[in-house]
């Protein structure tokens, strides 16, 4: 599963937000998406829940940030998640990649990577 860090106010963000939205962009990512931003008391729930699109797990709670030891919004993780298990975000699973790319493109190319795609 590829955890998503966004906030709704951080401004390199929304491309990731908007790729997220569109059906086939995020279909092209090839893995399920679950967006984790910081707490409800620290993030407008109400927006986080009409930018996170239908498909897409939205996970409010700072402690996972914490886990996974992102330190910037527009960090991406890559999980590999026991089938049945606890979500990723509930309880910390094996990281396979991790980084904040500069758009969806950079992202896509570091999946591919970090999943041993050939290009």
């Amino acid at each position: 599963m590829l955890l998503a860090f966004l906030t709704t106010t951080c401004e390199p963000c929304q491309q990731f937000w908007e790729m997220l939205a569109d059906p086939g962009a995020r279909a092209s990512l090839g893995v399920r998406v679950a967006v984790v931003t910081p707490s409800p008391s620290m993030e407008d729930e109400r927006l986080a829940g009409r930018l996170t699109p239908p498909g897409v797990q939205l996970h409010m709670g700072s402690e996972t940030w914490f886990a996974y030891g992102v330190l910037q919004a527009g960090t991406f993780v890559l999980v590999r998640d026991a089938p049945g298990g606890e979500p990723p975000f509930e309880h910390q699973g094996e990281v396979i990649g991790s980084a904040t790319p500069a758009g969806p493109t950079e992202l896509l190319e570091l999946l591919g990577k970090w999943l041993g795609r050939s290009s």
